[in-house]
């Protein structure tokens, strides 16, 4: 095996020949390569030492001592100096703790042997080695630390925002009981309210458009449901092509869902007539809507391993949809059970008993606003101060 050879620069600050020549023979016959520089005392600057960038200095203060503490002095206080050891020969050992004050390393008495001096310089080179070591481990932890908190903070800001989307995708306490469980029980719900739309004639009026024209189309449509379903406390459930469909009542439970779903459905259909007035004003196609809603009971829970659902299952979702299909362009259909919760404070048609499939005949309404007497301004869809608190009594 190869072993590494280290090159060491010794420089030696002597006025005395004899000290620096014995300094040279003592490092001659080393296996590592101890490349000696000697200066005399006067001669030497910090320049010349910063620019030979010795391993140590050995500095003798037997001649001229006042100038050679000086240097030390100014060595130690030099930055790209002080981080080198410097190796006092003394031959007066009473300025050994004034050396120790100026920034010496260690001390060697003079006179010395070659076995004396070369022990004492291998191991401050070694300690100094050692040190330096453990200084380059310090700083490439501090990096790695760095580095370890800049991902930290970056997987902190990623968590944030996988939960806001998760937030988005879920109802708030859906997703943190998933966070919490890992998993969702289904639970039951005697009292909610479904609430489906879709367009008329979906299919022919996308004959003709472009599948970024129609995504479009439905985008507006959807976030301007998203908005109004968020705002009246309703959740989201899914969309299915064309179709639109929200809950209201879970997972959080209250009575007062079947009026918030007619005002849901109010300002979806608002929406709809106003946007279809732009339409209109363009010659463009309009996108008639039908929206039914039933109240009853349901399952929810969430459903999926690599894609999860939350999702709701029941008979009520049926009638729900079926509410749907047998609406007229344009209108807000409701079924008897619903009807019976908001009869009091929305105007209502009754249309008679409408055949459903697999569901004979149900008593259906259509809703057409809120009573006079709990309009603001008279406005069919906004509800006033009396309105604002019967409702708060549910």
């Amino acid at each position: 095996m190869k072993i590494a050879i280290m090159d060491y620069k010794l420089c030696i600050i002597s006025n005395n020949i004899g000290i620096s020549t014995f300094v040279e023979e003592t490092f001659a016959m080393e296996v590592q390569t101890y490349s000696v520089v000697p200066y005399r005392l006067e001669e030497v600057t910090l320049e010349k030492l910063i620019s030979l960038a010795p391993n140590i200095i050995l500095l003798d203060t037997e001649i001229n001592r006042r100038y050679a503490l000086k240097l030390l002095a100014d060595i130690n206080a030099l930055e790209q100096l002080k981080l080198v050891p410097v190796l006092v020969l003394v031959d007066d050992k009473s300025i050994i703790a004034e050396c120790y004050d100026l920034g010496a390393t260690d001390f060697l008495r003079i006179p010395f042997h070659k076995i004396e001096l070369s022990v004492r310089v291998k191991s401050i080179l070694s300690l100094f080695k050692l040190i330096d070591n453990i200084a380059n481990q310090a700083s490439e932890l501090e990096k790695q630390s760095q580095i370890l908190e800049e991902e930290r903070k970056n997987l902190k800001k990623d968590k944030k925002k996988l939960d806001g989307l998760f937030t988005k995708i879920f109802p708030i306490e859906i997703a943190q009981q998933f966070k919490n469980k890992g998993k969702v029980d289904a639970r039951q719900y005697r009292m909610v309210s479904i609430l489906f739309t879709d367009f008329v004639g979906f299919s022919k009026l996308s004959v003709g458009l472009t599948p970024e024209e129609i995504l479009k189309e439905l985008n507006i449509f959807f976030t301007k449901f998203d908005r109004i379903v968020e705002k009246q406390h309703f959740k989201k459930i899914k969309t299915i092509g064309d179709a639109y469909m929200c809950v209201g009542g879970l997972p959080l439970r209250n009575k007062s869902n079947p009026i918030d779903a007619c005002l849901v459905a109010l300002r979806m259909q608002n929406f709809s007539k106003q946007y279809n007035k732009i339409r209109a004003s363009r010659n463009l196609p309009l996108w008639q809507i039908r929206l039914g809603i039933h109240t009853g009971r349901v399952i929810a829970g969430m459903v999926g391993v690599s894609k999860l659902a939350y999702d709701i299952w029941g008979d009520a979702v049926n009638t729900a949809s079926r509410m749907e299909t047998a609406c007229e362009p344009g209108k807000i259909n409701i079924s008897s059970e619903t009807y019976k919760h908001v009869k009091e404070f929305f105007d209502c048609e009754y249309r008679g008993k409408i055949e459903v499939k697999n569901k004979g005949f149900i008593d259906m309404y259509y809703v057409h606003g809120l009573k006079p007497i709990y309009r603001k301004d008279n406005d069919p869809i906004v509800p006033n101060k009396l309105f604002d608190l019967l409702h708060s009594t549910y």
